[in-house]
């Protein structure tokens, strides 16, 4: 019996399934870890080896006493971080050096690097002591964001129109984060966009951008509709960008996608990450591009050539995807969706079941639907419209 690799795919959620059952199509051996071990990506997987994904020492000792080979990161920040201290410790290829990770997925660094390097984005400022915080709120121009500096998802992120509300915002962003760090920089007006990109010897060799609406909470990206908006004009301008930081840092092949904000017809980079997303969502930039981010995600982190892999006619060139939410706690009943955009599904992952309990209506989604549409403008118009058309129904 031919003996398989053993790969750790850090964390189970759904998130990750898409690369965990890609992984087990690859002949590899799949093991995921995290603390959580109800997520239903572990089930896909042939073994779960309970570990917190955060703590880096722990999964390496992890890899060490499992004869582990290979690492491939989660849908978090936090695990890309480890996936790179691991991967130097073992002294594998497929990943960053943990340096530069840290650099490129905490805020502060990557906003210091932004400036130094000229990369269009909004001035920061980093605080690690919440009286210096307080203080520059004092003469701080009026409205800010104030972000911890080391999470996602939205998390630890609020807005500021005054001198109180951005005291609330500093408390916040400081209980919430890990490292005890936050940026207040301006905020920008304008619409919220990403582009992903695939990095094979320091080129793009494949991309995909969409624009990202945020209804329930403004800081969590509800529903995506690709292609972004303007990206026939700016992408040229954001490749260029990446291609000279993955240049300078000397970056390892992989995913590169940036968040940005246009505003004024111009992007300005607001975040940035190395791996997959949550939400399932190379699925639908793999059907927008007809290239295959699954593979070649797990490719890169194994270190081996994406070169040959082959970009296949886009299967729907217009799509998206949207998060059930609703506007209030309560035990969940159902949901209903209009028939006009029932037509337009073509997946539905339900997260509360009915009788199940939402309890934190700003992060947590209901269901989960992925649709395709024909027209792009009546997608970009419709979409917009789900959350007063589709029908959450709650009770307390």
């Amino acid at each position: 019996m031919i003996r398989k690799p053993r790969l750790l795919i850090l964390n189970g959620s759904f998130c990750e399934q898409p690369i965990i059952e890609k992984a087990k199509e690859m002949g590899y051996y799949v093991i995921t870890t995290g603390n959580m071990p109800h997520l239903i990506g572990h089930r896909f997987a042939d073994e779960y080896i309970p570990a917190d994904y955060s703590d880096k020492e722990a999964v390496l000792q992890l890899v060490k006493d499992h004869a582990i080979e290979h690492v491939v990161s989660c849908a978090n920040d936090f695990g890309v971080i480890t996936a790179a201290y691991v991967a130097e410790k073992m002294g594998w290829k497929g990943h960053d050096t943990y340096e530069h990770a840290i650099l490129l997925h905490h805020k502060d660094e990557f906003k210091n690097y932004c400036r130094e390097k000229n990369i269009p984005s909004p001035q920061s400022e980093v605080f690690a002591e919440k009286q210096a915080a307080i203080d520059y709120a004092r003469v701080a121009q009026f409205p800010v964001i104030v972000k911890a500096n080391d999470l996602t998802g939205g998390k630890g992120i609020l807005k500021a129109e005054n001198y109180d509300e951005a005291c609330a915002a500093i408390e916040n962003a400081f209980t919430r984060s890990r490292d005890k760090r936050i940026l207040i920089e301006p905020y920008l007006t304008g619409t919220q966009h990403t582009i992903v990109t695939f990095i094979s010897n320091k080129k793009v060799i494949a991309s995909a951008s969409c624009n990202c609406y945020s209804m329930v909470n403004p800081y969590l990206i509800q529903a995506e509709t690709f292609p972004a908006d303007d990206i026939d004009r700016v992408g040229p301008e954001l490749i260029s960008i990446i291609e000279g930081i993955v240049s300078d840092l000397d970056l390892c092949d992989g995913i590169f996608a940036l968040q940005y904000i246009l505003c004024d017809g111009k992007p300005y980079i607001i975040e940035m990450m190395r791996r997959c997303f949550g939400n399932q969502f190379l699925s639908l930039v793999a059907m927008a591009s007809g290239f295959p981010w699954d593979e070649a995600y797990i490719r890169a982190a194994v270190g081996e050539s994406c070169e040959g892999l082959k970009t296949e006619k886009p299967t729907a060139v217009y799509c998206g995807h949207y998060g059930v939410m609703t506007n209030r706690n309560g035990t969940v009943r159902g949901y209903a969706i209009p028939p006009e955009i029932e037509k337009h599904v073509f997946k539905k992952i339900e997260m509360i079941p009915p009788g199940g309990t939402l309890r934190d209506h700003l992060n947590e989604r209901v269901a989960y639907l992925y649709y395709t549409y024909d027209d792009r403008d009546e997608m970009n118009r419709e979409v917009k419209t789900y959350l007063d058309r589709i029908r959450v129904d709650v009770t307390d």
